[in-house]
């Protein structure tokens, strides 16, 4: 599914949190925003999930306009404050609340299951925020991947827990090529260590947008 944000603005108390803001996210492909970590970041990825209301703009879901169909398809993944797993928690016991969230099997053998799938059933009983950054995304993002009505992911910062990104950027592209259309806000530094070019940035409505 395509998901366009059409100058998607975020009101805050005193000031904006999203000024407009414009891209094309195409089914099937991982689309980066660019953007300074903060508020802004967190609104952007709630408006585009339908769980914000905007200032201004728009976002389509294959030319609908319509939050409770965002809120259907589109899963946030990560986001710092809203979605993200609160430190101290079991990596099996985080794995189980996002299966159970997803509607899959979720008791202890089922989240084994699904961490040796991913290559780190020995982490289960480890603390979920010393996961290497790679094994965060991954868990977290393919999780989210199995709510049936998922189609699109929204992440936020993977890159603030350190690492080398080109670890796990490979983790966006195969869930990518498996049909979900999957946009990432990342800083203009990690653009640059994986050596991306800026096509959409948080507060640039510059992006043509069909």
């Amino acid at each position: 599914m395509q998901l366009v944000a059409d100058e998607v603005a975020v009101a805050g108390a005193r000031s904006p949190l999203v000024q407009p803001t414009s891209f094309i996210a195409p089914s099937s492909r991982v689309t980066t925003v660019a953007g300074d970590p903060g508020y802004g970041q967190v609104a952007l990825a709630l408006a585009l999930a339908g769980r914000m209301p905007l200032a201004g703009g728009r976002v389509l879901l294959d030319g609908l306009d319509d939050p409770a169909v965002l809120r259907g398809h589109v899963a946030i993944v990560d986001v710092p404050g809203v979605s993200a797993p609160e430190d101290g928690l079991a990596v099996h016991h985080v794995l189980a609340e996002e299966l159970a969230f997803a509607g899959r099997p979720s008791g202890r053998r089922a989240v084994t299951a699904f961490l040796a799938e991913h290559g780190i059933e020995a982490t289960a009983d480890a603390p979920f925020e010393t996961l290497a950054p790679h094994d965060r995304v991954r868990v977290l993002a393919h999780a989210a991947a199995e709510r049936t009505a998922t189609r699109v992911l929204v992440l936020t910062n993977p890159d603030r827990r350190g690492g080398d990104a080109r670890t796990w950027w490979p983790v966006l592209e195969d869930l990518a090529a498996e049909g979900i259309t999957v946009v990432v806000q990342l800083t203009h530094a990690t653009m640059r260590q994986l050596d991306l070019a800026v096509g959409a940035e948080l507060g640039c409505a510059s992006a043509v947008v069909a």
